[in-house]
Order: C-alpha cells, then structure tokens, then sequence
C-alpha cells in the first residue's frame, strides 16, 4: 500500500472505532426523559430544596442534567422513586419559583426538604 491509501485506512478505521465507542457507550437512560410513571411512592406536599441540586430528565444520575435549582427554590413534590428512608431515592417534582418555574423533572430526594408535622 502507498502512503495516502495507508492513511486513509487509518483515519477511516480510527473513526469507525470512535464512532463505535460512542455509540456503545452512549447512555440510553440520558437520552429519555421519564415522568411520574417510575414513581412507587406518593408524596404530593408542597415544599422546597434545601440546597443547589441538579435537576434530572430522570431518576438517577446517568440521567441528563437540564440545569440546577437554587437553594430554596420551590417545588411540588408529587412522588418518589424509591423509600426516603432508603439510599438512592429520587424526587418527582414540578418547579413552582426559579429559572425552570413550570418544568418538571427529578431531584435527589435528600436535598428536598421534608417538613415535620405537629401533632
């Protein structure tokens, strides 16, 4: 082989090879966004977040983040997927206040405020 038909096999198979390594790990989680039909558990309270968090396409960190919310921005909190008694538990909720006032989205539920109840 000469050298210009040499490095145009090179370039062509180190691309299909980055190609192919990006589309094997690209994270199909990411690309969806999941609503309340993944929750198992119902909140419904008004509330807010205590401090910065990302606000997720869906419950879980391999998700995509679509931006943060402020400490103290105010949300509904409409349902959990998974137990706040229990590690890994996220936050179904609708923004009430802030940059994504109207969106919804998932949260990490430890960063969501959970208010006491008086008896």
């Amino acid at each position: 082989m000469n050298t210009l038909t040499r490095r145009a096999a090179t370039v062509a198979s180190t691309g299909a090879l980055l190609l192919g390594g990006a589309v094997a790990t690209a994270s199909t989680a990411s690309a969806a966004t999941v609503g309340s039909g993944a929750c198992t558990h119902q909140i419904k309270i008004n509330t807010d977040v205590y401090t910065t968090v990302k606000f997720r396409t869906g419950p879980g960190t391999g998700y995509t983040a679509t931006g943060q919310l402020s400490k103290g921005t105010d949300v509904y909190w409409q349902c959990n997927k998974g137990r706040n008694d229990k590690p890994g538990a996220w936050g179904y909720v609708t923004v009430k206040s802030g940059a994504h006032k109207g969106q919804k989205g998932w949260v990490a539920a430890q960063y969501i405020n959970v208010p006491m109840q008086l008896d």
